[in-house]
């Protein structure tokens, strides 16, 4: 049994509300409808099964922790262990306070109950300063002894308080019990995307964006989901399999320019976005992108908080697009284990004894394995299951997600489209998916939640037929690219060897829903030489135009080759790695004295 000594400072809060009350941070409380409702499912499963029933009310009344913990787990119900303990522990107070306090509670209510409550407070107080009589008091309501409680409760003026103090010290002593009978296990949870912790590095959160927080960055290719990962659950084998679904978008424009600072903005329509507050993503007139937070929706002026998730507020066109993931269809789809690449999930030690004397190895342990690994199998029904042994070190690694498999990305054909003006419409936009893991024991038909990323974006569309300077060493590149990026210069596009004279025109088109950095310089003598940039179009992710110099003329160059060049970043990541180095497109010309 808990010794009164162990119990600690009272606390008359459990630790869910305390951190509610307390805590300076933003706590959503639990939805109690749901908490009851699977709590009376536990409860359920547990009555229907009578011998392990019996067992658990045995060892429950004689209010030991090795031996109810046992019970539980022998039953297997030790995933529930602490609904089970609070619910006997809760009952189990009931009956000690009856015993305790003969006289039925008056229940006050309204301005009463709230003075009581208060009385209460005042009376009790007077405990902090008197350990001794503290420790007399826990073990009289822990050993159910009426006589001492009543003569501990007079002697400090507490008698007419004897409910109220009863079901304090007792809702101290559950807590204090049933962390004995269910001590903290590490639970296997999905909480990161590479190196991005999804809860605070992503807008993760319905409705958002599903970028990453700062630098905005939309997720391509392998996606390496992990965080932690258990060989147990519950004192059963682990096994675990994750989960998708699309995440359905609402998109808008900007109805008039708006600065850096204003907080009240006008669109074009405010249909298919949620209920405020929800965030957005903008692309700046000067190019980079901006989430802010639409706090109150009238009709189509929208108030908003500026620069937030580590983005910087900037002035933004007419026209430029807004974009959110507004809501889930709540339909979950397993993903299959083709889309998983080779994920190593730990490695093993493993004595090898020939040739004597023997060395040890170490495979990896790994999902989709290749040989010489130990692999993590699928179940029939395609789930993980974690393998077992004392040899086996986990690493937190859950699945490589081949995110190109994700339906769908269908390939933008950008036919016609020439350096200088705009990609083909409709512009291709990121989607968003939600990712989830769920867990089970081996064997079991049921399942819990494993951690879900409500909402990410993802792109991993390609463009064909980006038809790059064809009249100078150019053409359509065999494979699609990552995004268009075209430069070209407008005198030479009817002869492409001809000589520059007197003038240099330099086109350009950059276009993907994630433009990084783009920039022109040009290679040369006394280079490298920077151009200016038109400012960008309003819908985000199509930059094109024609590039000036910037501090330099024609004129001062001097005679001989020179090269254009065109870079072009995307705000793309793995979780582990960003995208590049930055696509680059590469014209050459000869300049001649005229």
């Amino acid at each position: 049994m808990l010794s009164p000594v162990s119990l600690g400072v009272l606390d008359p809060l459990p630790a869910g509300l305390r951190e509610i009350v307390c805590t300076p941070l933003r706590v959503l409380p639990s939805e109690p409808v749901a908490e009851i409702r699977a709590e009376a499912g536990v409860l359920a499963r547990l009555v229907a099964n009578e011998k392990a029933f019996a067992e658990i009310t045995k060892a429950a009344a004689a209010f030991q922790c090795e031996p109810l913990r046992s019970a539980i787990d022998r039953a297997g119900f030790a995933v529930d262990c602490e609904i089970i303990c609070f619910v006997i522990c809760s009952w189990r107070c009931a009956w000690v306070c009856r015993e305790l306090c003969v006289r039925p509670p008056v229940v006050l209510t309204g301005v009463y109950a709230i003075e009581e409550a208060r009385a209460f407070a005042l009376a009790a107080r007077q405990l902090a300063g008197q350990p001794r009589l503290l420790g007399d008091l826990v073990t009289a309501v822990q050993n159910r002894d009426a006589k001492a409680y009543e003569e501990i409760t007079d002697r400090i003026g507490l008698a007419p308080y004897c409910w109220q103090l009863c079901a304090w010290v007792c809702s101290v002593i559950c807590s204090r019990f049933c962390i004995c009978v269910c001590p903290p296990h590490l639970f296997p949870e999905f909480f990161k995307i590479g190196g991005y912790n999804y809860t605070t590095q992503i807008d993760s959160a319905l409705p958002g964006t599903g970028l990453t927080d700062g630098d905005t960055r939309a997720f391509f290719s392998t996606m390496r989901l992990n965080g932690i990962l258990t060989q147990t659950l519950g004192g059963q084998p682990l096994e675990y399999v994750f989960e998708y679904t699309p995440i359905t978008l609402a998109s808008t424009t900007l109805a008039a320019a708006i600065t850096a600072a204003q907080t009240s903005i006008t669109v074009a329509s405010s249909a298919g976005f949620p209920p405020a507050p929800f965030n957005v993503v903008i692309g700046g007139a000067t190019g980079g992108y901006e989430i802010m937070t639409v706090t109150a929706v009238a009709a189509t002026t929208w108030t908003v908080s500026r620069g937030q998730k580590g983005t910087t507020a900037t002035a933004a066109a007419a026209g430029a697009t807004l974009v959110t993931g507004a809501s889930s269809p709540a339909c979950w789809t397993k993903i299959p284990p083709a889309w998983i690449a080779r994920t190593v999930i730990g490695s093993a030690e493993v004595f090898v004894p020939i040739p004597f004397p023997g060395h040890f190895e170490f495979p990896d342990v790994a999902v989709n394995p290749n040989p010489g690994d130990i692999p993590a199998p699928f179940t029939a029904d395609g789930w993980i299951a974690v393998p077992q042994g004392s040899n086996i070190s986990l690493n937190g690694n859950q699945i490589n997600l081949i995110s190109t498999m994700l339906p769908s990305f269908p390939a933008v054909d950008e036919t016609g489209v020439s350096a200088g003006n705009a990609a083909n419409h409709p512009l291709p936009v990121d989607l968003r998916f939600g990712l989830r893991m769920r867990v089970r024991q081996h064997g079991s038909a049921t399942d819990s939640d494993g951690g879900t990323c409500a909402v990410v974006a993802i792109d991993n569309t390609l463009y064909k037929n980006v038809n790059h300077h064809p009249e100078w060493d150019g053409g359509i590149p065999a494979s699609p690219e990552y995004a268009v990026a075209m430069v070209d210069i407008k005198e030479l596009q009817a002869a492409g060897c001809a000589h520059i004279t007197k003038s240099l025109t330099v086109l350009f088109t950059a276009s993907h829903p994630n433009l990084g950095a783009v920039s022109i310089n040009m290679i040369g003598p006394g280079g490298p030489y920077p151009f200016t940039l038109p400012t960008p179009v309003p819908e985000t992710g199509d930059w094109y135009g024609t590039a000036t110099p910037n501090g330099w003329t024609l004129a001062s160059l001097t005679p001989c080759a020179y090269i254009v060049q065109l870079s072009v970043d995307l705000l793309l990541t793995t979780g582990d790695l960003d995208f590049g180095p930055p696509l680059i497109d590469q014209i050459a010309f000869c300049l001649t004295a005229s």
